[in-house]
């Protein structure tokens, strides 16, 4: 997240540019549709965050945390305006040092949208590693991310689509993405049950929702 973080306040209107809007509307629903009152979440890499707000608002307890301290400032900012401060925590750290930060089977939710792209693919194995050990049994991962369109046309046409728009908002507000490749195949492999997946129009941006067992 390093070119996210030189411009931290202007993020969220950066990401919003670049996705249309789209992300928002992942995050509403996310939130509406697999986090329900009482819920434990965890929010991976949350930003400035939105998303943790958004599951605050549907009862929930969150932890969010980033390794970015500009968009925690953000982020605690956003909560106190909204007086969530008893329903979420905030951490500075990083993904990786999640096998000492949290105990095994805490959580029943959690979440990300656009951190697994930023992550190299053993750093993305590692993750998804620990969000299973820290799931509860039955509990779910939820990630939204920019992917990969899987035909010839659709990527064609993303790329029409994405240059003018990635070349504008870099300019101003210092903020990319990149694509997530091959993200079903590790989340299998980390010993999750696909449900549930979603691609965009011109499947550039997924959402993908797997459960751990039930015992």
């Amino acid at each position: 997240m390093k070119i996210l973080e030189s411009a931290p306040h202007r993020y969220d209107a950066g990401i919003n540019m670049l996705s249309l809007g789209r992300i928002d509307r992942l995050k509403k629903e996310i939130a509406e549709n697999y986090i329900s009152p009482g819920d434990n979440v965890l929010d991976i890499g949350c930003g400035t965050g939105t998303l943790a707000i958004l599951c605050a608002e549907r009862r929930a307890s969150v932890i969010g945390f980033d390794i970015s301290p500009q968009m925690l400032n953000i982020a605690q900012r956003k909560i106190e305006e909204r007086h969530l401060g008893e329903k979420i925590e905030l951490r500075e750290m990083g993904a990786t040092q999640m096998d000492s930060a949290f105990e095994d089977e805490r959580f029943d939710k959690v979440v990300s949208t656009l951190v697994f792209s930023e992550l190299y693919s053993d750093e993305q194995k590692y993750v998804l590693r620990q969000t299973f050990r820290i799931l509860k049994p039955g509990g779910l991962l939820i990630i939204a991310d920019e992917v990969k369109p899987n035909s010839l046309l659709k990527r064609s046409l993303h790329l029409v689509v994405r240059i003018p728009l990635a070349v504008i908002t870099y300019v101003f507000t210092q903020t990319t993405t990149r694509e997530l490749r091959e993200i079903e195949r590790a989340i299998t492999d980390a010993g999750f049950r696909m449900i549930f997946t979603k691609r965009s129009l011109l499947g550039s941006l997924g959402l993908f929702v797997a459960k751990k067992a039930e015992r």
